[in-house]
């Protein structure tokens, strides 16, 4: 299931598809519990954040919205997946279709207009207990937690 955390943020829209040429500049994040996913997001709209820079992913709505290999989302996406599959984003595709397996939520926040917001947004999901954040630029992937 992919949907906001009473109300804030939102979900993914059905056929959107993370982890492509056109989703650079967003960090995602693994929490545990919607109650950590709440106490950033919380944080992030004190940061200014808007409720259209936040999107929840979760269960297998949110596996589908991911797409490790592309096929939900036609010829390009599948390319785009087997180039990918040179680069650390694969993996991470796949560690995070594995954990929203095991029940985790992934959270996902587009910093690509606030560049300078960054430290600050990785600050609110480090202080809320999420793992395995990175921010994806246009050109790095940059380890923000483990």
């Amino acid at each position: 299931m992919t949907r906001g955390v009473q109300g804030r943020g939102r979900a993914a829209r059905a056929g959107t598809m993370h982890f492509t040429m056109l989703s650079r500049g967003r960090v995602y994040g693994l929490f545990r519990s919607l109650e950590d996913v709440q106490a950033c997001t919380s944080r992030l709209l004190a940061l200014g954040l808007g409720d259209q820079s936040v999107q929840l992913l979760m269960g297998e709505d949110g596996v589908a919205a991911l797409d490790a290999d592309g096929r939900r989302h036609g010829l390009w996406a599948q390319l785009l997946r087997l180039m990918q599959g040179a680069t650390d984003e694969r993996v991470h595709v796949e560690r995070y279709v594995e954990a929203l397996g095991w029940g985790e939520i992934l959270l996902s926040v587009d910093v690509s207009d606030q560049p300078g917001r960054l430290p600050d947004v990785a600050q609110a999901f480090r202080g809320a207990g999420a793992h395995f954040v990175n921010h994806y630029g246009a050109w790095v992937v940059e380890p923000i937690c483990a």
